[in-house]
């Protein structure tokens, strides 16, 4: 039944999933299928930190013990608008090569 629909969808050009790429019918079986999820890559946002890389609560105040250092800043702070790919690693070890010391 899925591949009569996407295959009546491929002919009318209308989908009743929305989709708006389907290049070709499926014409012939063995059919094979796999499970996919979304996952986020990464996100802009990051938790707040102060100088000292400690962790702010919603009232900008240091958690205490609490400290952060690479991705989870965020990786607004590191590519801006952009999408760079490995661009937390560097962040990563040069924040946590400072704040070991620091802590050390």
């Amino acid at each position: 039944t899925t591949i009569a629909e996407y295959n009546a969808a491929v002919e009318s050009g209308d989908d009743r999933l929305g989709r708006k790429h389907m290049p070709a019918r499926i014409e012939e079986a063995p059919y094979y299928a796999i499970r996919s999820h979304g996952v986020v890559l990464r996100t802009v946002a990051g938790l707040a930190v102060n100088a000292d890389l400690q962790v702010l609560d919603g009232n900008g105040k240091p958690i205490p013990n609490l400290y952060a250092a690479g991705e989870i800043l965020g990786s607004g702070i590191f590519g801006g608008r952009a999408f760079v790919g490995g661009v937390g690693v560097t962040p990563a070890v040069g924040f946590g090569r400072l704040l070991g010391r620091k802590l050390a």
